[in-house]
């Protein structure tokens, strides 16, 4: 308020000045307690506010307080709507008599508004207060630790909030309307033709809309998952009602519409198989090389920061080709989605070490040559 000081002062006094030219107007004597109460309202109001939002704060971060802190935050409505209604009471109402306005008419027309808008407020409190609550549960994102996996609700959720504060301001709206005498039905029906007309010119939107309710409802990704559809691939970060955005490793974000999505491939869900291939000599010993693979499972096994991701151990698969005067040796491992990564770094350092002490070297992969004709 220090800021704009200025402004209210000179508010207050143009309006002192109008309501005085009024009050000699229709002959009814001025009175300066209305403008000394009018501005210790105004000066006691935002402090009110601020003392009443951080009740409900406090009360919003406590456990089980849901319902509290709807409550105070629809008692800060309570508090700005009384004193508005004081100051309309004593500066408006004398204005009716002029225009022949009965009081008690608009009073309680008022006080009927004022009781729909609390109880819409007390919703859309309590509404936010809830979406607020819902917090994703685990981590796992396949290429930063540091990442959120949602559960369906926490994937759902923001669409439900939107569409039910959506419903809240359109059945306020209308009440509203209902309650000052107006009649809504042509206002519906033209909101219902207008909405058919978009419908038909916007058939890809209706596409998108319809699928991207139907992954949805099957549950095919969450917030924070890591998918791959046709087009991208990347953690889900939003979900909207049309599209989805993907964060690519990299950084990119990509926007997909849910109607372009095709095929979606989920790395997050559960376990993952992971599949490992060492070239070696040709005259490698595979039995040492199975026993040097189990002693490497174990290892990793018995790590404390990697057990618990660790669903079955990394042991050898045997010779899976010979290819060119080498052998491809194949191991595996079995792992909780999106934490596989650790344990392949811990695995690939230490066949790398394992296998340099008991003299068996990795070769790389051979070279094609062009040959040149002669």
């Amino acid at each position: 308020m220090a800021s704009i000081w200025p402004w209210l002062v000179v508010a207050v006094v143009v309006l002192a000045f109008v309501f005085i030219q009024l009050d000699l107007t229709i002959g009814r004597p001025t009175r300066g307690g209305l403008l000394l109460l009018s501005l210790l309202l105004v000066l006691a109001g935002p402090h009110l506010d601020v003392a009443i939002e951080r009740r409900s704060w406090r009360a919003v971060r406590s456990q089980g307080g849901e319902l509290a802190g709807a409550l105070w935050r629809t008692f800060r409505i309570v508090v700005a709507s009384s004193i508005l209604g004081v100051l309309a009471t004593l500066w408006l109402l004398p204005i009716l008599d002029v225009f022949g306005v009965q009081r008690g008419t608009v009073m309680l027309k008022a006080a009927e508004i004022l009781l729909l808008v609390l109880v819409i407020a007390f919703c859309w409190n309590w509404v936010a207060i809830m979406a607020a609550r819902i917090r994703p549960h685990a981590s796992g994102d396949p290429h930063l630790n540091t990442a959120v996996i949602g559960t369906r609700l926490t994937t759902v959720g923001p669409l439900l909030v939107g569409l039910t504060k959506a419903a809240l301001l359109a059945l306020g709206a209308l009440t509203v309307l209902v309650m000052l005498g107006i009649n809504v039905w042509p206002l519906i029906t033209g909101l219902s033709i207008f909405g058919l007309a978009i419908g038909l010119g916007s058939q890809t939107l209706v596409k998108d809309v319809v699928a991207g309710l139907f992954f949805l409802v099957d549950d095919a990704f969450r917030h924070g998952e890591y998918i791959e559809t046709s087009g991208a691939k990347g953690t889900v970060e939003r979900i909207s009602l049309r599209s989805v955005s993907l964060r690519h490793p990299r950084g990119p974000v990509a926007t997909i519409p849910f109607g372009q999505i095709g095929k979606i491939q989920n790395f997050s869900r559960e376990w993952v198989i992971e599949k490992m291939v060492f070239r070696v000599a040709l005259d490698t010993d595979v039995e040492a090389v199975r026993k040097l693979f189990k002693k490497i499972g174990q290892e990793v096994a018995e790590d404390p920061e990697l057990n618990a991701d660790l669903l079955e151990p990394f042991k050898s698969q045997g010779i899976a080709a010979l290819e060119e005067g080498t052998l491809l040796i194949r191991g595996k491992y079995k792992a909780r989605a999106g934490r596989q990564f650790q344990i392949r770094k811990a695995i690939l350092s230490k066949v790398r070490i394992t296998l340099a002490e008991n003299n068996i070297k990795l070769v790389p992969k051979p070279l094609h040559v062009p040959q040149m004709s002669g």
